[in-house]
């Protein structure tokens, strides 16, 4: 059958709109999107994709710059150096077709923050809507500052691209942003009078090596086989998750460890004006072994907390933290909030919440009550820290640690054997797995240009100090390889927490770790906050202080202003008969903050027992000393999980740095 020319012109045009469908549109990085802020005073990488062999062209700021796309379909134009500018103004990417046309709307250029870490740099402005802060959330109209929030998306396999999303900063926008990058840019920007972009990049609950690329970490033995190891078990974590219900089934059935019936819930334990007279007396936190359970069994936690007037109409995340190993049902108020432990991913191996919903909170008396079924009795029912910050938010200012507890079944003893025989949980996550975060939520930044980083992290690596002192460099050598220039990097000390007494010390290993990393490597500084932490607060409030300070540090040390960015330094000591005289860089001004003898020094002789000990201000020096330490080696300033109230200061007002002058003996 012969074809008409009008079905042949109509056979064309679909075979020409087909292969125009084929065709690559050009793409852009998701990092360039709508109200976002470019560095000034810097080349500007812009970056994306497109058909091999296609010329993309990029128009800003009365610049006009063209690239050929390469073989595997990426291009990539250098904007020449941008002056500042507070002018919105449009962003232009094209193509050789029409609709390939890209427009970015509402472009400033000032200073772009990578700011990034763990739950403290995550912790959002939101969440400090019922306190003393509530004001700075109510007046944020900040036109020019905008926070570009990562998507949180962890990959083994690094990622080129990510969906960045920029907002600007307004009361209505505010709940979402960093808080201790919302105060360092609020400082940074009132000085300066530029836009400041955060670039938002964090995630709670992570170490190091999950933010370091995995061809760094394979440069060091031991990082690399621990990383190795991390992998190979997230390969195989879909079968251990399949086969652990029915192995864990099997074990608890030979050892007589099933949960049958919840006998105190049909005997009220759950309700408000239940008779707990017969309730043993104990600690949230006490093993189970000394609180009653000693072969592992089911038991009950039982606490009366009194709210105040202003819970009315709110809700509260009831939070356990990492719950190792136990069922949990929780209830408040006698009514169940919910179950966990018997779902897959993680089964009864997890960090856990439960939401109590408006209406269930009242204002005086509460009571809530937990239901543990517990296969062993090592492990302790809650995570004290956790569990008070939720309260913290309701205005309570300390839970205590002090519960009732009621043994409602105790299992039979087990033998090694049967402990032995017993599954492993399924445990680990890709976002905790080495070299995933870096992967997902920092190659597809690279190279976007950047002033400098705001680091917030290592709370998940206190008791792994040491060796953090190779993890933290390695990371920050990691990334300014690969933007390929000395990044400037100001990393938040931790602050003092967890009152575990004066012998407990990992949070000071670990600040120790981050004060030599950046004494060790250049363009690398550090914001102290040993005085505005909480010893029940894992995520202190004082948000505005630490931006603050933070912000000082780059101001002094990144854009080279003039002025006091920080409180004393340990720099050397010297013996002299019963006394150790210490020198301190940034001495000028020695003081007491509160005009009170010096606190939280300890001095020890070669025995390494610090005691307490007499610190008095010399001039630009303090002179240490104890009649209970007669030929002195040693002075240690501050050096505990939770000192109370540091006064070492100088003209700063500032706090001076925590420090032991014994740092090499304890090396290991």
């Amino acid at each position: 059958m012969k074809k008409s020319k009008s079905n042949t012109f109509i056979v064309s045009i679909v075979l020409l709109a087909t292969a125009i469908s084929l065709q690559a549109k050009v793409q852009l990085s998701g990092v360039f999107t709508d109200h976002m802020v470019l560095q000034r005073n810097a080349q500007v990488p812009v970056w994306g994709w497109a058909d091999p062999g296609e010329v993309v062209t990029v128009k800003f700021a009365g610049q006009e710059k063209m690239a050929t796309t390469d073989t595997g379909g990426k291009w990539m134009v250098k904007l020449d150096e941008l002056a500042a500018s507070t002018d919105p103004r449009e962003f232009c990417v094209s193509g050789k077709l029409p609709e390939e046309k890209i427009i970015i709307s509402d472009v400033v250029v000032g200073d772009v923050w990578l700011c990034s870490g763990q739950s403290n740099m995550e912790f959002t402005m939101g969440r400090l809507k019922d306190t003393i802060y509530a004001n700075d959330l109510k007046t944020a109209n900040f036109p020019l500052m905008r926070q570009g929030m990562v998507p949180r998306h962890p990959a083994l396999k690094p990622q080129e691209d990510a969906a960045v999303k920029w907002t600007v900063c307004t009361p209505e926008s505010v709940d979402d942003f960093t808080a201790v990058g919302f105060y360092f840019a609020r400082e940074v920007s009132k000085e300066l009078g530029v836009p400041i972009g955060l670039l938002h990049s964090s995630w709670g609950g992570t170490m190091v090596e999950s933010w370091t690329s995995l061809s760094a970490l394979d440069t060091v033995p031991d990082f690399k086989a621990r990383a190795d190891k991390q992998i190979v078990n997230l390969e195989t974590l879909p079968e251990q998750i399949k086969l652990f219900p029915a192995a864990i089934s099997v074990w608890q059935i030979s050892n007589g460890r099933v949960d049958t019936e919840n006998a105190g819930e049909e005997k009220s334990w759950q309700k408000m004006n239940a008779n707990a007279s017969d309730w043993r007396k104990s600690k949230i936190n006490a093993m189970w072994f000394d609180s009653g359970l000693t072969n592992g069994g089911i038991a009950w936690v039982r606490k009366e907390v009194d709210l105040p007037a202003s819970v009315v109409g709110k809700s509260l995340r009831f939070d356990l933290g990492f719950v190792d190993e136990e069922y949990v049902t929780a209830y408040w108020n006698g009514e169940k909030l919910g179950e966990f432990g018997k779902n897959a991913p993680h089964f009864y191996h997890d960090y856990v919440h439960f939401d109590v919903q408006p209406g269930l909170l009242k204002p005086g008396e509460n009571v809530f009550a937990l239901r543990f079924v517990v296969d062993t009795p090592d492990k302790s029912p809650v995570n004290l820290h956790a569990l008070d910050m939720g309260f913290l938010d309701m205005g309570m200012s300390n839970l205590s640690d002090d519960c009732l507890i009621k043994v409602e079944r105790e299992f039979s003893p087990l033998t090694k054997s049967e402990l032995f025989a017993r599954p492993a949980t399924p445990e680990g996550d890709e976002a905790r797995t080495s070299g995933a975060l870096f992967g997902g939520m920092i190659q597809p930044l690279i190279p976007f240009a950047i002033k400098g980083v705001v680091w917030y992290q290592g709370e998940q690596d206190a008791g792994q100090a040491f060796s953090y002192r190779k993890r933290l460099p390695l990371m920050i050598c990691d990334w300014r390889k690969r933007w390929d220039w000395n990044v400037p990097f100001i990393i938040q000390q931790l602050p003092n927490w967890n009152d575990g007494g004066a012998n407990r010390t990992e949070w000071a290993e670990l600040r120790e770790a981050q004060a030599l990393t950046a004494a060790s490597l250049s363009n690398c500084c550090l914001s102290v906050s040993i005085d505005i932490g909480e010893a029940n607060n894992v995520h202190p409030k004082n948000k505005h202080e630490a931006g603050r300070r933070l912000a000082l540090v780059a101001l002094a040390k990144v854009y080279g202003q003039p002025l006091d960015y920080c409180g004393p330094v340990y720099e050397s000591m010297s013996v002299q008969g019963l006394t150790i005289r210490l020198k301190f860089k940034f001495a000028n001004g020695l003081k007491s903050l509160d005009g009170q003898p010096l606190r939280n020094f300890t001095i020890a002789g070669n025995d390494q027992r610090f005691v307490a000990a007499d610190a008095k201000i010399d001039g630009e020096t303090v002179v240490v000393s104890s009649p209970q330490v007669a030929a002195p080696v040693a002075v240690r300033y501050a050096f505990i999980n939770n000192p109370i109230d540091c006064n070492l200061s100088n003209v700063s007002g500032l706090p001076a740095m925590p420090f032991r002058t014994d740092i090499g003996q304890r090396a290991q």
